[in-house]
């Protein structure tokens, strides 16, 4: 809905310029032509800043997912900030080829649950990450835990014990006779 309205403001805006800079040619006052066009070339010039940065979050999205990028290209991406980082740093939390320093940096990103979630199922993932992972204790704990759970590397990782669980208080009483 936000892309229809600003689409149809940009338009306005472009008509309006246009028309403005049609009635100047008219004037004989070159400023008053010149006035008319500073608005469409600002106009144009943020159009194309905008189409550029929209490229670049096109290519950053499909690089990321793509099997083939390189462990160079997503240790860049790892730091990419505009646009839908989360969903970038989700696609490489999921990539085979990413590095394990740029797993360990992607694990703790604040509002980041999803990364989270997404490092807790990847194999790749390094041992520790998936310990502090295990060890998460908030409203999200269990679904992350959820995650977890599906690694293949689970069992080795925590020797098929729940994490969450206190060593020292047996999950089941022993049995009196």
């Amino acid at each position: 809905m936000m892309s229809i309205i600003t689409s149809a403001g940009i338009v306005a805006t472009v008509t309006l310029a246009a028309w403005l800079m049609f009635r100047s040619l008219d004037s004989k006052s070159l400023l008053c032509r010149f006035a008319a066009l500073v608005p469409l070339f600002l106009l144009l010039g943020w159009y194309s800043l905008g189409f550029v940065n929209l490229t670049r979050m096109r290519t950053a999205l499909l690089d990321s997912a793509d099997p083939n990028t390189k462990a160079d290209r997503l240790r860049e991406l790892a730091d990419y900030a505009d646009g839908p980082g989360y969903e970038i740093d989700n696609r490489i939390a999921r990539h085979p080829n990413t590095p394990p320093d740029v797993l360990r940096s992607l694990q703790g990103r604040p509002h980041q649950v999803g990364t989270e979630m997404v490092l807790a199922q990847n194999p790749n993932t390094p041992d520790d990450v998936l310990r502090k992972i295990g060890n998460r204790n908030d409203e999200w704990a269990e679904h992350v835990m959820n995650s977890l759970v599906r690694n293949p590397r689970y069992r080795e990782v925590f020797n098929g014990v729940d994490p969450r669980e206190d060593p020292a208080e047996p999950s089941d009483p022993p049995k009196s006779r």
